[in-house]
């Protein structure tokens, strides 16, 4: 599958990125929760695995489509943001918890997100590819109904990934980046 370079809308620049930063390049990494609603102004709702297909997206989910390639925003199909994030935008906003207000599908504890940025990596047995980090939206901060969160949020809102293998995706799965190379076979 070719992957292209494109860039979407909110793009947040690399060197702007406010979020997790690993002290060590070895960075050990976990699925903390996993979240899917499927309706886009319904509450999110706490699963402990969900099945994911390639261009396709999470079951269950809103985003979850025939395919995202063939309406060139495979950006579309998950989205992660990382625990430690969340740990500092709560205590900022002084509430015990953000992971269900956050709109995110996935909660990560570990890894740097910046880390992932046009690169695959494998969630458990699914192997996924960081298409861009993106800015919270209106939509999050009407929903979540905190004051302040799209300001606390900003430049470290999460990460948006493609889906390129089918599998199950769960609470404690590992994370780590891809290592096999892909080869094309010409015919």
């Amino acid at each position: 599958m070719a992957h292209s370079e494109q860039e979407y809308p909110s793009e947040t620049p690399p060197e702007i990125w406010r979020g997790y930063k690993c002290s060590t390049a070895n960075w050990q990494a976990s699925v903390v929760s996993i979240f899917i609603t499927p309706k886009a102004a319904e509450e999110m709702v706490s699963v402990p695995q969900v099945r994911a297909f390639a261009d396709r997206g999470l079951e269950g989910d809103r985003f979850f489509r025939d395919s995202w390639q063939a309406l060139n925003r495979p950006d579309k199909a998950v989205s992660l943001i990382e625990a430690e994030t969340l740990d500092a935008v709560a205590a900022e906003l002084g509430v015990e918890s953000l992971a269900r207000n956050s709109r995110r599908n996935i909660v990560t504890r570990g890894v740097p997100l910046v880390d992932l940025l046009q690169r695959e990596f494998i969630v458990g047995h699914v192997r996924l590819r960081g298409i861009r980090l993106f800015e919270p939206c209106g939509h999050l901060a009407k929903l979540s109904g905190l004051p302040g969160i799209f300001k606390a949020l900003e430049h470290r809102s999460g990460l948006k990934a493609a889906i390129i293998s089918d599998g199950l995706i769960r609470v404690g799965d590992p994370i780590a980046l891809a290592t096999e190379t892909r080869q094309t076979i010409s015919v």
